[in-house]
């Protein structure tokens, strides 16, 4: 019991074969049956009929599900709006007035488990300490929630309580929406969408538990602080990983990051909460990144044959699609067989080791709390595939060739466990024998399994395929019946919103930041070093620390962070690495934009912004070159190498520059 709970808690696997092997032990006593004379052959015939329930396919089918038009799935379509008609633009409202409910209302929560705050009992005090805490290991130390997914688990409490601060901060907005709705101001609309941005997350990180946006917040509360104890016993192993390894990892990071981006980016248009402009500035840019990404692993020798189909099925599929339907399809199928086979392909930096754990000491409740996280593990794990099912069946449906990409995966040996069958017009499908379901069937089969009594039972060749065929259709019938659900967002999706909302709470201030002990930046500095390194360094004495080990050195942080602060930086501007660890820092708390802006203000000029990109680059934070452009006043990335070009004598292009930047 032990050693199961703990396997469930981890990773639920979900499949078909307990299912198979029911069918077989009944096949099984029927062929025994038959050889045996009890039954006549005839009868034989009709029970496994009844059984495997092939009889009368058209007719079932057809009641399952009407005939898909050439266009779409009409019932999925039918499905996905049912609380919004598609004629509703919510371009000036982002939300619809019926969506409002959705974000609750502002309670305050009075009582949390042990262990999760080091400050008072006051919601005020516990609130400020959730915003610092989600930033830091949602955004500051995203990196490491691989190596320590005890602290995602933490963060996700303490974003119950900034999510309520948030439902306080705008309550008269909230009020002002349900009055003015649809004449929405651009501060109201701003608010509804960061609420909308941090629900999703609220949600997805629910769900994650088995939890609804309706349970008690205590009990979500208890169930994040039971799994961080629960993983907070693991023990960390890291592995060492090659130049090419970790290139592989970036990269692959890169990739799924912009799949996502299109993903969200498209039902966004798809619910017409933004515009077509805002959408296909958008979709062009994660194109561009998404297609930057492939060419970078494409030159990976030991996986570029995989990259190279995906980029050929990424430019077939969406690079020129304008149909939405088909274009969210077409993203989910790609975005899941991409990550299908990267958790075979890509190595991991860090493992969880699990052995030795016991549950013994864990009271009753608490296991069933964790039977209960595990089930819910194993029923996500199974929509996502269903969801990925239904993509590939409309996808066919409306003649998309899909399965060349998949067989041409296949033959170069790549697993794909997410395939379990294959599609045709859904017209033809109604006419399928039989062996063409069996045909259809992709999914792994034992080839003999033990009965109740302990016997190996070896399966016949008919035996396989009418469990293939069976399998097939049962797979097909539950795709039709799917209830599709709002599409889940990951809490990697909405990072962005969670740490553009924690900054403009908190504000900025200039002055405050300017005049601050440099030992605060110098901190924020080495939090990042460790981020990416992969080791957790939480201040600068910390820094010292590894670099003393590494170099063999015997410094004291204060004599470190004075020659840190004088000493030249490698760069061609001229500047202290004090002065350029100050610029990193505030690109890393204000964004590019913001950063650049004031960088203007303060009379940088673009070889300091430059040498000031880079480093960030080096330390893993990532620049919006676009974006700090016109921080600078230039009308784009482009115009800002123009202008660097002229000063310099230098002949970059827009992309030479990018990689000169480390971007």
């Amino acid at each position: 019991m032990k050693n199961l709970l703990i396997l469930l808690c981890l990773f639920s696997l979900t499949c078909n074969i307990s299912f198979a092997s029911s069918i077989a032990e009944e096949l099984t006593k029927l062929n025994n049956l038959f050889k045996e004379g009890a039954i006549t052959k005839e009868e034989f015939s009709k029970a496994k009929s009844i059984l495997l329930k092939t009889e009368d396919l058209t007719e079932t089918v057809e009641k399952k599900k009407k005939p898909l038009t050439k266009k779409k799935n009409k019932k999925i379509e039918e499905q996905k709006i049912v609380k919004k008609r598609v004629s509703d633009d919510l371009t000036k409202s982002y939300i619809h007035i019926n969506e409002i409910d959705k974000f609750g209302t502002f309670k305050m929560i009075e009582d949390a488990p042990e262990g999760m705050f080091k400050v008072g009992k006051s919601f005020t005090q516990r609130a400020k300490y959730s915003s610092e805490k989600v930033y830091l290991i949602f955004v500051q130390q995203k990196n490491l929630m691989e190596k320590n997914p005890e602290n995602l688990m933490k963060a996700m409490g303490y974003f119950e309580f900034f999510y309520m601060e948030q439902l306080k901060k705008k309550k008269k907005n909230l009020t002002r929406f349900k009055k003015k709705w649809p004449n929405i101001s651009t501060s109201i609309r701003k608010d509804m969408k960061s609420l909308y941005s941090l629900n999703q997350a609220r949600k997805s990180m629910r769900e994650s538990m088995g939890l609804t946006l309706n349970d008690d917040v205590q009990d979500a509360l208890k169930r994040y602080m039971l799994m961080h104890d629960f993983l907070s016993q693991a023990k960390k192993e890291t592995i060492k990983l090659t130049k090419q390894e970790k290139e592989l990892r970036k990269f692959s990071k890169k990739l799924n990051i912009a799949l996502g981006a299109i993903e969200k980016n498209i039902s966004l248009r798809k619910d017409q909460r933004i515009s077509e402009r805002q959408f296909k500035i958008d979709f062009n840019k994660n194109i561009k990144l998404t297609k930057t990404a492939l060419k970078q692993l494409s030159k990976d020798p030991d996986n570029m044959d995989f990259y190279k189909i995906i980029e050929k099925a990424f430019v077939d599929l969406l690079e020129n699609n304008n149909d939405l339907d088909l274009s969210l399809d077409s993203v989910i199928f790609i975005k899941s067989i991409v990550k299908d086979v990267e958790q075979n392909i890509i190595p991991k930096k860090y493992f969880q080791n699990m052995d030795g754990i016991s549950i013994d000491g864990m009271t009753e409740d608490n296991q069933k709390v964790l039977a209960a996280v595990s089930i819910s593990m194993k029923m996500q794990k199974k929509e996502k595939k269903d969801l990925f099912h239904s993509s590939m069946l409309n996808l066919a449906n409306n003649n998309v060739d899909i399965d060349k990409y998949i067989n041409e995966i296949q033959k170069i040996g790549l697993d794909l466990s997410l395939v379990t069958m294959t599609f045709d017009d859904f017209d033809n499908m109604k006419k399928w024998a039989s062996l063409d379901w069996a045909k259809s069937w992709k999914g792994k089969l034992p080839s003999k399994i033990k009965d109740t009594d302990g016997n190996i039972i070896e399966f016949t060749e008919e035996n396989m395929n009418d469990l293939k065929a069976q399998l097939a259709i049962n797979t097909f019938n539950e795709i039709v019946n799917f209830d599709q659900q709002e599409l889940r967002r990951s809490i990697n999706d909405n990072i962005k919103e969670i740490a553009k909302e924690i900054q403009t709470s908190g504000g900025f201030n200039i002055n405050d930041y300017l005049n601050r002990d440099f030992s605060i930046t110098l901190d924020n500095y080495s939090k990042l070093v460790g981020n990416d390194w992969g080791i957790e360094i939480d201040s600068f004495k910390d820094l010292t620390r590894a670099v003393n080990e590494i170099n063999g050195s015997n410094m004291t942080p204060e004599e470190y962070a004075k020659h840190w602060e004088s000493s030249d930086h490698w760069g061609d501007s001229g500047l202290s690495w004090g002065e350029i660890t100050r610029g990193v820092d505030l690109i890393d708390q204000v964004g590019s934009f913001d950063a650049a802006s004031i960088a203007k203000e303060l009379g940088a000029d673009l070889q300091e912004v430059a040498d000031t990109i880079t480093q960030a680059a080096a330390v893993g934070v990532s620049t919006d070159l676009e974006a700090a452009a016109k921080g600078l006043g230039y009308g784009s990335f482009a115009d800002a190498v123009a202008a660097y070009n002229e000063q310099h004598g230098t002949s970059y292009t827009v992309e030479s520059a990018k990689e000169a930047l480390g971007q």
